[in-house]
Formats: C-alpha cells, sequence, structure tokens
C-alpha cells in the first residue's frame, strides 16, 4: 500500500517536472520569436545602418581634432 502512494507520487512529480519544463520552452521560444519580429523588416535594419554609419564619422571626426 505504502509502494502505491509513493510510486503515485512519484509519477505525479515526473509529470509536473515534465509540463514545468515544456512551459519553460515554449515560452522561451515565443520570447525569442518576439525578440527578433523587428529583423525581419528590411527598412529598419538599413535605417539602424544608416544610423551607425552616420554616429560612427561623427565619432571620427570628433577624435581627429589637431590642436
Amino acid at each position: 500500500m505504502v509502494d502505491q502512494v509513493e510510486e503515485k507520487d512519484s509519477n505525479t512529480m515526473n509529470k509536473v517536472l515534465a509540463g514545468i519544463m515544456i512551459l519553460t520552452v515554449v515560452g522561451v521560444v515565443l520570447l525569442k520569436s518576439r525578440e527578433t519580429e523587428h529583423l525581419e523588416s528590411g527598412a529598419s535594419t538599413a535605417s539602424t545602418q544608416e544610423a551607425f554609419e552616420a554616429a560612427n564619422e561623427k565619432r571620427i571626426a570628433e577624435k581627429n581634432n589637431f590642436y
């Protein structure tokens, strides 16, 4: 009788842990897909690249002050 209760508790615990792991994996996949949504549009990537290049040129220009 005690063995059956322990086995039932063990099976229940295994099912709970499996459920938690599945929910965690699904959650990570959903968050990752939301994180990379903005990278799918080429226009925003191009404008981001242009902004980076402009900021980099400004940084280089300010660094080359000869006093």
